[in-house]
């Protein structure tokens, strides 16, 4: 049980929660995408229209969109997160044209795009503190080891000039 629960508290599942958040966002962002495409890059072959080439093109857009919460936070710019949140947020509520339902569904519309947002946002934030909490238990150790080498140089600098001819040569 020990175990399991060391998992559910890792970097690896929480990265892996964070991965499948940010694929449902990424749907969301690629259709919103595709209906403001200015430039169609979609081609036919035998009078049928090959669109893949648009929605590659929404993926990849999507993905640097959806990731860039994630590479803000991991880089120390929470700022920079919090706008992208809000924009992923707002994303959602056009994904989901809360102006063309009825009200219980803007309610439950405007509930899961902040749901998922917010995932976004705070499991990157988590992953972020995770990652530092083992860069501290790392930093440390490498102080030790540099002490440790510091005072080795010192030694050998110490032996070093105890077997030097004295006529300096």
């Amino acid at each position: 049980m020990k175990r399991a629960i060391d998992f559910l508290r890792s970097e690896v599942f929480i990265f892996l929660t964070l991965l499948l958040v940010i694929t449902s966002q990424i749907i969301h962002t690629m259709y919103l995408f595709e209906t403001v495409r200015v430039f169609d890059l979609s081609f036919e072959i035998a009078s049928y229209k090959v669109t893949v080439a648009n929605w590659v093109h929404a993926f990849i857009f999507a993905l640097a969109i959806e990731s860039a919460i994630l590479m803000f936070i991991l880089n120390g710019k929470p700022t920079p997160s919090k706008v992208y949140a809000v924009a992923s947020f707002a994303t959602n509520l056009l994904y989901y044209k809360i102006w063309m339902v009825p009200l219980p569904t803007i309610f439950a519309s405007v509930l899961i795009s902040s749901m998922l947002a917010g995932s976004i946002w705070f499991f990157s934030d988590l992953l972020a503190e995770k990652i530092n909490i083992n860069t501290a238990a790392t930093s440390k150790e490498e102080d030790e080891l540099k002490k440790i080498l510091v005072a080795n140089d010192e030694v050998k600098k110490i032996n070093f000039k105890t077997t030097m001819p004295m006529n300096g040569r």
